[in-house]
């Protein structure tokens, strides 16, 4: 199995964390805070490195950057509590600086475990790093024609659009001049209501092309998760009324064609009543 370094101040959680991890057969090291986890990385072969955000001496954002400049990175999970910050918030940071995936505190043991047997081969890559239940609801909904004014980012750069069509899964973004290293990034929807937004904490980039960029919605807060819904469904409505007006003119047609046609066969008959008196 792997060995794994385990990076946390909370002394519950890093001896949680460890039991966990050495039950499913992996060694573990642990450390309280970077400046340890640092030194055990430079001392001891790592697989992979499950890391805090916000610890003191030496946090997990400083932890990815050192890590990247290293000969050999390992595959790194950065994890953390902590809310945003602004626009942007740790989890696209984490991303852009390096981490293989982001968890958000608290999760469980089997999504720590299929995380890190993901990252080692055990399951099927997912592109993007995105998890495999993500990746498979892609496309299952229509996307829907809108036109909202769009704000998003990766912590290093912030870019403006539009959002050109929406769906429970993604949008569509037209914004010229995309930074081609914007891949990860946190996304906020101004809506019609004054001061109102749609905010997605993070979002990963499928396709960008022509001044257009296709993004997922990978993760947001269940009070957005509700609003995005309302979005759709307002988005909805025209198109609902659409199909009723058509169903109501071909209605109307049926019964036209329909009315033709008996006319027709009264005719015939008429004219067949006349030759037989003739």
């Amino acid at each position: 199995m792997s060995r794994i370094l385990v990076i946390d101040d909370e002394l519950l959680l890093r001896h949680a964390l460890r039991r966990i991890l050495e039950r499913a057969g992996h060694t573990v090291l642990d450390a309280p805070d970077g400046r340890e986890g640092m030194v055990l990385w430079h001392r001891e072969p790592i697989d992979v490195v499950v890391t805090d955000i916000f610890m003191p001496e030496k946090d997990g954002l400083q932890v990815l950057m050192e890590m990247r400049k290293g000969a050999t990175k390992p595959q790194i999970i950065a994890m953390s509590g902590g809310g945003q910050k602004g626009l942007l918030d740790w989890r696209a940071n984490a991303l852009a600086m390096g981490a293989d995936r982001v968890l958000v505190k608290p999760f469980d043991a089997q999504t720590l475990l299929l995380t890190i047997q993901e990252l080692l081969g055990g399951l099927p890559e997912t592109k993007d790093a995105v998890l495999p239940s993500s990746s498979t609801e892609q496309r299952k909904f229509p996307r829907l024609a809108i036109s909202l004014p769009v704000y998003f980012g990766n912590g290093v750069i912030a870019q403006s659009g539009t959002v050109v069509d929406i769906s429970r899964e993604g949008c569509r973004i037209r914004c010229p001049g995309v930074a081609p290293d914007l891949k990860y990034v946190q996304v906020e929807i101004r809506l019609d209501e004054p001061h109102e937004t749609l905010r997605v904490d993070l979002a990963v980039r499928r396709w960008s092309r022509n001044g257009e960029l296709g993004v997922e919605f990978i993760r947001m807060e269940s009070d957005q998760q509700v609003r995005l819904q309302s979005v759709i469904r307002n988005c909805e409505k025209p198109f609902s009324r659409q199909d009723r007006d058509g169903a109501v003119q071909r209605e109307l047609l049926a019964i036209s064609l329909e009315e033709q046609t008996e006319r027709k066969v009264a005719c015939h008959r008429l004219s067949a009543g006349v030759r037989q008196d003739l």
